[in-house]
């Protein structure tokens, strides 16, 4: 992504670089928006009241499923268009599940555990996904650079990271609050706005990979 070197990572720099990058790959912004958003109201709604374990298990796997399937194509819609994408693998696909579903289940722990935790791995581990995408690769080796190359910088990342995240969950409580877990508006509205976060992680991890990458070739 041409954009000159910043000195420091700051929210304001990763911020505006987020927005740039979806400015980029809005095609695929607004479809993972409006496609992803549409298939969860729809699951949610099909499976309302719905308590047996089988039935919830296999909704909440078919969630996810859908919900990897739309993000490697957002970002690799995204690595492609801010010109971040070097990878000579075909197929980074199967690699890319392995690595969501390591991440998922490491940031679930990381939040049972306590919040924080959690906060800490989304922060450090948020340019592994485009990193396997953008460069191909196995899932350890880009969950470990993403490791290595944000030490130090947790901190701005992090409170990007709540910029974008304490919206999307203040909607969801108040839509939940006011108009209940069962009506139809409310979950439209906290689907979208889900969507939405999602479409602005992604994007910001990309935009912190190539501010990264950018600050590296400018010191190296």
């Amino acid at each position: 992504m041409a954009t000159a070197a910043p000195r420091n990572l700051t929210v304001g720099t990763i911020l505006d670089k987020m927005f740039a990058v979806i400015e980029r790959s809005m095609a695929a912004s607004l479809i993972y928006f409006v496609v992803l958003g549409a298939l969860n109201v729809a699951l949610g709604y099909y499976t309302l009241g719905v308590i047996a374990p089988l039935p919830v298990l296999g909704s909440a796997a078919l969630k996810f499923v859908i919900g990897v399937i739309a993000a490697f194509f957002v970002l690799d819609a995204m690595v492609g268009n801010t010109g971040l994408r070097s990878r000579t693998d075909g197929d980074v696909f199967l690699s890319y599940l392995v690595l969501s579903v390591i991440y998922t289940i490491c940031l679930v722990l990381g939040f049972i555990v306590i919040v924080l935790p959690g906060l800490y791995i989304m922060a450090r581990w948020i340019i592994a996904q485009p990193l396997l995408v953008a460069r191909g690769g196995s899932p350890m080796k880009a969950l470990g650079e993403s490791w290595e190359r944000t030490k130090d910088k947790e901190f701005p990342i992090l409170l990007a990271l709540l910029v974008v995240l304490v919206p999307v969950i203040a909607i969801t409580i108040v839509c939940t609050l006011m108009l209940g877990r069962d009506n139809l508006t409310g979950m439209i509205i906290s689907q979208l706005t889900s969507s939405a976060g999602g479409v602005l992680a992604l994007a910001m991890g990309v935009a912190i990979l190539g501010l990264l990458d950018s600050r590296e070739r400018a010191t190296g």
